[in-house]
């Protein structure tokens, strides 16, 4: 697997399904094992895919993205910019979303990405309207940017063109208004972004959001996908009505709340740290566009991942990539410990919501209902670079000498007093 950052090439170390980024070694990235992705890395990474992220923008310049982000834009109020820095992520999803979907792989610090050897292409369309207030965009200018992708990206793209949309209406029912109102066909962008090949995940929704493409996931244009928890469940934030897939998408739990629970994955420096827990529907649908990218990559038409990736979903719907790619053993040697290994910390963020809209707008598909911030954890460092083996025999002989201590004290104290103890403990 390649990356944009320090770490061995593909050609050097080989695909493997043990990659060394350390969220992913620390176990913190479930969704991808829930999606069977490591099996999958055995037959495709990615490679030669694009995957376009319409979003808040995206932080090019993160560790765990630099060198992956290959093209930005903005489309604003109709006028599409494209240039660098022209998607600048002041909120956060974007780049929470472009890094599950293909964040920087086997580089030895945060992450893995879903995809690990795909390319991103960040489009803004969310914008800040309020000060604390979550971003929101236009349909209008959503429309655009569905078109943009759909006739100047892919156009100029040599591979296999994915389309991410993290992004839903307000529900009439919370107070906002219809998500359609006749004003933008985002439906018919879709329907003509499938017919120039293009294949596109569009997360599902939550809890007062609405997907914003439903008659594209009916006609077979676009996949609309759902969130698991970590035990494979619906998320109880996400629709199941309408839902194409489900795929891992976090739920909060217990006092940390997102943390553990929750989707890891990048977020823009801060004094905090560069990674973040959120959960939501926002995080499935990037997990079904690497999904695709992978299948895609392979040598499948946008009509065929699809089908694929439909196919192999179990009764429940929860999506299976290694089955849609026909590999489900692991691939690669393990990774050991190597010096220099960190990942930074995982930022305690306030997930994006969504809000209710004003007429014809746009938002981020919020996380679960009434999120809270999740504590500050970090990710700890892999430096040590002394051999398992020495390590484990290290561990066995402490173990040992600290149970030769406890025996030898309770010997030598008074049976009373030591019973004493243990009562009050």
């Amino acid at each position: 697997m390649t990356s944009g950052v320090a770490g061995a090439s593909a050609a050097t170390r080989g695909v493997t399904s043990t990659p060394d980024d350390v969220a992913f070694r620390q176990h913190q990235q479930w969704g991808l094992l829930q999606a069977g992705f490591p099996a999958a890395w055995c037959r495709s990474t990615g490679a030669g895919a694009l995957i376009v992220v319409v979003d808040t923008g995206v932080d090019a310049s993160h560790p765990d993205l630099a060198g992956k982000v290959v093209g930005q834009a903005r489309v604003q109020n109709g006028v599409v910019t494209t240039g660098p820095g022209t998607a600048l992520d002041d909120a956060g999803h974007g780049t929470h979303v472009a890094g599950i979907a293909a964040a920087a792989t086997d580089n030895r610090i945060g992450v893995a990405g879903a995809a690990p050897d795909a390319s991103v292409y960040a489009v803004k369309v969310l914008f800040a309207t309020a000060p604390g207030q979550p971003e929101q965009g236009s349909q209008s200018d959503l429309v655009q940017a569905i078109d943009f992708a759909a006739d100047s990206i892919a156009p100029s793209w040599p591979g296999p063109v994915v389309l991410n949309i993290s992004i839903g209406a307000a529900d009439p029912s919370s107070g906002g208004t219809a998500v359609f109102d006749g004003s933008a066909d985002i439906p018919g962008a879709l329907e003509h972004a499938y017919a120039r090949g293009l294949a596109v995940a569009l997360a599902a929704g939550n809890a007062g959001t609405t997907p914003v493409g439903g008659a594209a996931v009916d006609d077979g244009h676009a996949l609309s996908v759902g969130a698991l928890d970590q035990n494979g469940a619906v998320a109880p934030y996400s629709p199941t009505a309408g839902v194409s897939v489900f795929a891992a998408g976090g739920a909060a739990s217990g006092d940390h709340r997102y943390v553990s629970t929750g989707i890891i994955s990048t977020w823009p420096h801060s004094s905090s740290g560069d990674y973040a827990w959120m959960a939501g529907t926002s995080m499935a649908a990037p997990h079904v566009a690497a999904a695709l990218a992978l299948l895609m990559s392979s040598g499948m038409s946008n009509a065929q991942a699809y089908a694929r990736l439909l196919g192999t979903a179990d009764a429940q719907r929860r999506m299976h990539v290694d089955l849609a790619l026909g590999n489900t053993a692991p691939c690669g040697a393990a990774v050991a410990a190597r010096p220099g290994a960190g990942a930074g910390t995982v930022r305690p963020a306030t997930p994006v919501r969504a809000a209710p809209a004003p007429a014809r707008r746009v938002a981020a598909t919020s996380p679960a209902a009434a999120p809270v911030a999740a504590r500050h954890v970090a990710v700890p460092a892999t430096g040590d670079a002394a051999p398992a083996a020495a390590r484990r025999g290290a561990w066995v002989t402490r173990v040992a000498l600290a149970v030769c201590g406890v025996l030898l004290l309770a010997l030598l104290a008074p049976r009373r007093r030591l019973l004493g103890r243990l009562l009050r403990a």
